[in-house]
Formats: C-alpha cells, sequence, structure tokens
C-alpha cells in the first residue's frame, strides 16, 4: 500500500514538473514571438509612414498615427501572447469533452449541444458590437491623443496665454466620449454575458432532465449520465471561457485594420525610384502652366497657370500676400506634392521622372521654424550627410560660414551639447545659423528659402542674412521673404497675388513701374515704417509718392522691409 501511494505521488511529481516545463516553453515562446511581432509591425508601420507623401500627412491626424504605433500595436502583441495561450487551450479543452461526451453517450451529448447555436449566436452579436464600439472609441482616443500631441509640442504658447485650464477641459471634453462609448460597450457586454451564462446553465436543467428520462429506461446508468454530465460541463466551460477572449480580439482585429491601412498604402508620390543623373545638378528650373490645389483642401486653387524659368546659379525671390502660393511653390520643388495640372523641369529632367532621393539630396532648404532634433549639435549639422560621413573639421567649416561656431563653442559641451526637442534650448536666431549649417554642410546646388529671416530680431537678422549669403554663392536660390534687405538683390523677382503671377523683373525695374503692386509696397513702406504689408489693402490704396520722388524710393528703400 505504501509502495502504492509513493509511485503515485512519484508520478504526480513528474506530472508538476512536466506541466512546469510545458508552462515556461508555452509562456517563453508566446511572449517571444509576441515581442517580435511588436518590433516587426512597428518597424514595417514606421517604415510605410515614413514612405508616404506630404498629402497624407496634411489629412491624417499626428495623435492617430502615433495612438497606432503604440497602442494598437499593444493591442495586438497582448493577443498573441496571453490572450492566444488562453484561447488554445479553452479551444482544446471545448473540443476533448465534446468528443469524449459523444463516446459516452451520443444522444444525451446531442442534447447538450443543441442550444451551441444560441451561444454561437450570442459570441457573434457581441463580437460586432465590440468591433463597432471599439471603433468608435478608438476614434475618440485617437483624437484626444491629437490634442495632447497639440498641446505638449505648443505648450510656450498654452502657457504664455494662460489657456492650461482651457486645454485640460478640452481634452476632458474627448475623455467623456470614451466613457460614454465604455458605459455601453459594458451595457452590451454585460448583456451578451448574462444571455450567455442564462442559456449554460439553461442547457444543464435540459441534460438533467433528459439523462434521467434515459436512466429510467435502463438506456444508461447514473454513473454514465454523471460521466457524460461532466466531460460536457468541462467542455462548456472551455467554449465560455473561449469566449471572454472574443472582446481582446475584436480589438486586436480593429487594430490590424488599422495598421494595415497605412502598411499596404501606395504613396501617391513614390518614395524613391527614377532616374538619378549622374551629372552634377546645374540648377536650371522650369515650371510651367501649373495648377495646383492642396488634398486637404480640394476646393480651394492654390496656384493657377503659374510659370516662370530659373536659370542655373541665379537668386529670384518670390513676394505676395499670405495664401498666394509662395510656399506652394517650394513645396511643389521638392516633390512634396505633384500639380494637377502642369509640368516642373530641372536640369531638363521632368521633376516627376526623378528618383525623389536624389532630388532631395541636391535641394536644400532652410525655414522659418527650422525643426532641430534631440541630439546633439554635430549630429543636427551633419544630418542630411550622415555623422560618420564628414570629418568634425567639415562640420567646423560649415558653421564657420553659417555664424554659428563661436556660440557652439562657448557652450559647455560644444559640438557635442545635446538639444531639447526641436532644438529648444537654443534662441531663434541660433536655430536658424545651425539650420543653415547643416544646408551648407549638405552642399545643394539649389536652394529654397521660406523665409528664413522674417522672425527673428536685428542682430540676429544680420548674423543669418550674412550666412544666408555664404550658402547662396554660386547655386540656385529661391527665396521666400517679406523683407526688403533681403529679395533686393535677387536676380528677378516674381510678385505673386492669390497664385498669380502678377509682376517679374528686378528690385529697379519693379520699382519704377508707377501704378505696380511692388512699387505701392515700397512707398506704403516708406509712409508707414511696416515690415510687413497687408498686399490685399495695398492694391486698393493709390501710391503715396509720384515718379518725381522716385529716386528717393531707390536710394532710401535700401533699409526698408516690405512683403
Amino acid at each position: 500500500m505504501k509502495a502504492s501511494v509513493s509511485d503515485i505521488a512519484i508520478k504526480f511529481t513528474i506530472i508538476a514538473a512536466a506541466s512546469a516545463v510545458a508552462s515556461f516553453l508555452s509562456q517563453f515562446f508566446l511572449n517571444l514571438a509576441s515581442e517580435r511581432i511588436g518590433v516587426s509591425l512597428r518597424k514595417a508601420y514606421f517604415n510605410a509612414l515614413t514612405r508616404q507623401e506630404m498629402g497624407f500627412f496634411d489629412i491624417k491626424k499626428t495623435g492617430a498615427l502615433t495612438v497606432a504605433l503604440s497602442e494598437d500595436i499593444s493591442k495586438i502583441q497582448e493577443v498573441y501572447s496571453n490572450k492566444l495561450a488562453l484561447l488554445l487551450q479553452n479551444t482544446a479543452q471545448f473540443i476533448i469533452g465534446i468528443v469524449l461526451a459523444f463516446v459516452s453517450s451520443w444522444q444525451m451529448s446531442l442534447v447538450m449541444i443543441s442550444t451551441s447555436p444560441l451561444l454561437v449566436f450570442g459570441v457573434g452579436v457581441l463580437s460586432k458590437i465590440v468591433e463597432v464600439l471599439t471603433k468608435k472609441t478608438n476614434g475618440a482616443t485617437e483624437h484626444s491623443a491629437s490634442i495632447a500631441t497639440e498641446v505638449v509640442s505648443s505648450f510656450r504658447t498654452v502657457k504664455s496665454m494662460g489657456c492650461e485650464e482651457k486645454e485640460q477641459e478640452r481634452f476632458a471634453k474627448d475623455l467623456k466620449n470614451i466613457n460614454t462609448y465604455g458605459f455601453f460597450k459594458a451595457i452590451l457586454q454585460g448583456t451578451t454575458f448574462a444571455a450567455v451564462s442564462f442559456i449554460l446553465w439553461g442547457t444543464i436543467a435540459l441534460s438533467f432532465w433528459y439523462g434521467g428520462g434515459l436512466v429510467a429506461e435502463s438506456t444508461i446508468s447514473v454513473g454514465a449520465m454523471m460521466k457524460v454530465f461532466g466531460l460536457m460541463l468541462f467542455g462548456v466551460i472551455g467554449l465560455s471561457q473561449a469566449g471572454t477572449q472574443v472582446p481582446e480580439f475584436s480589438k486586436a482585429q480593429m487594430s490590424q485594420k488599422t495598421l494595415l491601412r497605412v502598411l499596404k498604402r501606395e504613396p501617391a508620390i513614390p518614395f524613391k525610384g527614377g532616374k538619378a543623373p549622374e551629372e552634377k545638378l546645374k540648377g536650371s528650373i522650369q515650371i510651367k502652366n501649373v495648377k495646383f490645389v492642396y488634398p486637404s483642401r480640394p476646393n480651394a486653387t492654390v496656384l493657377t497657370d503659374f510659370s516662370i524659368d530659373i536659370k542655373p546659379g541665379t537668386s529670384v525671390a518670390l513676394v505676395g500676400p499670405s495664401g498666394s502660393g509662395k510656399s506652394t511653390i517650394v513645396g511643389l520643388l521638392e516633390r512634396f506634392y505633384d500639380p494637377q495640372e502642369g509640368d516642373i523641369v530641372i536640369d531638363g529632367y521632368n521633376i516627376k521622372d526623378i528618383d525623389p532621393q536624389w532630388l532631395h539630396r541636391n535641394i536644400g532648404i532652410v525655414t522659418q521654424e527650422p525643426v532641430l532634433f534631440a541630439t546633439t549639435i554635430r549630429e543636427n549639422i551633419a544630418y542630411a550627410v550622415g555623422s560618420e560621413n564628414v570629418s568634425q573639421t567639415q562640420i567646423e567649416e560649415a558653421a564657420k560660414s553659417a555664424n554659428c561656431h563661436n556660440f557652439i563653442m562657448d557652450l559647455p559641451d560644444g559640438y557635442d551639447t545635446k538639444l531639447g526637442e526641436k532644438g529648444v534650448s537654443l534662441s531663434g536666431g541660433q536655430k536658424q545659423r545651425v539650420a543653415i549649417a547643416r544646408a551648407i554642410l549638405q552642399d545643394p546646388q539649389v536652394l529654397l528659402l521660406d523665409e528664413a529671416t522674417s522672425a527673428l530680431d536685428t542682430e540676429s537678422e544680420g548674423l543669418v542674412q550674412a550666412a544666408l549669403d555664404n550658402l547662396m554663392q554660386g547655386r540656385t536660390s529661391i527665396c521666400i521673404a517679406h523683407r526688403l534687405s533681403t529679395v533686393q538683390n535677387c536676380d528677378t523677382i516674381y510678385v505673386l497675388v492669390k497664385g498669380e503671377l502678377k509682376e517679374s523683373g528686378t528690385h529697379h525695374e519693379l520699382i519704377k513701374k508707377e501704378d505696380g503692386i511692388y512699387r505701392k509696397l515700397a512707398e506704403r513702406q516708406m509712409m508707414f515704417g511696416k515690415s510687413e504689408i497687408d498686399m490685399p489693402k495695398l492694391e486698393e490704396s493709390q501710391p503715396i509718392i509720384n515718379s518725381q520722388n522716385e529716386s528717393k524710393v531707390e536710394s532710401s528703400i535700401e533699409d526698408i522691409s516690405i512683403l
């Protein structure tokens, strides 16, 4: 007897050890697979995002994209780790219980599974309900994430205007929507599970009633009835437990659909591919009869039959009121967008036939609000070419040309100083000069300057303008500016109004046009001393000086900011 008990104890010990090993292996491999799936999905999703054209980001909200990168992938990971293991275990339990029950008594087993269509229907209804509500919840979550992203990235503005509580209320309103959807989802889930529970226990009552009849007829024994009942109960419990995983799989399915919309999307403008001319870019640019409408504003035409011809190595200025299409031209030259009509030709190649990667490497851009990354100054300056591809001497030479070497050396860690997000630790003028150093090191043949000095004070503007002069030497330069000091020395000035080219010529040619838009801007500037002019109002105003004072305008206008 004692030996028999010992044998049983040993067998249970072996079973326990085997169970422990099996549990370890299953959890290890499932969690490992889950993490690898998460990493692969994040990499694939991020790569898919960075392949999209600018129009995609104009329409999509940043918060929605970042939520997909974090929360949606986490939901899928959760399903592939714990939830999948439980689902497989519960499904196996259901199949084993049902099969053994049918072997023992097919009549009683058939009665017990007669209610399974109701269970399947209940689980199906629950799955659809959860899918619909999850979609609404995800939409509200994405919107709240967009608000949070917007507020955090613009917190200086929020703080300076004392709007913290206003933003808190706006964010709380979105969270309230999430709570509302969650409330209805809880009610419907509770109702469905209550119905499933009622059906299960009702099935138990039915099986006892029918089984009792079989026992009374001596078709089966009481022991066989209880055996079938136990096996069926074992299987049904597995099924019900599997049913509890359905909402999680529904959420994961919605997340998967969100990811697939981006993963399967082909960008309207190819990420790369096309011609990559071996010869160095000369910088000849022709914009021919271009019409353009932003994807996010399909009813507003930005450019209409717009044409200009820019010779290699020359500098041109684009001036006009806000919304006239100046920055749009910069975006089209970078091929952030494609025009609906017309062509853009660079060095004889249609821009649509050129490899976008090659194009971006050969066109440099400096904007009003330069973007610096949360890394070292060295890596920011070498961003376009890669810090591993240039020497420290080359980086410093670029910084000296951009008038930023001295202030960098005054920093505690010099070129190894880490900048905050978007370069927040530097002043506006310092960020601008670092961005110019980055463009100098990139050494592009075509340079785009989008209001690069408009937000700077006088001292910073002087340093930045000197850096820009160094950068523009020998390059085809297209400058957007509101300051005369920036545009007056350009070889050609183009005046735009509402997407149409109204005037073109040198500063001196345009200033001589008595009724010209450019001249009116200068005249009004001299009278009111403004640095920026409201173009539409100027078109309605009368000339303030006559042609006899023209020489005075030309001699005095050197220090005036217009446009």
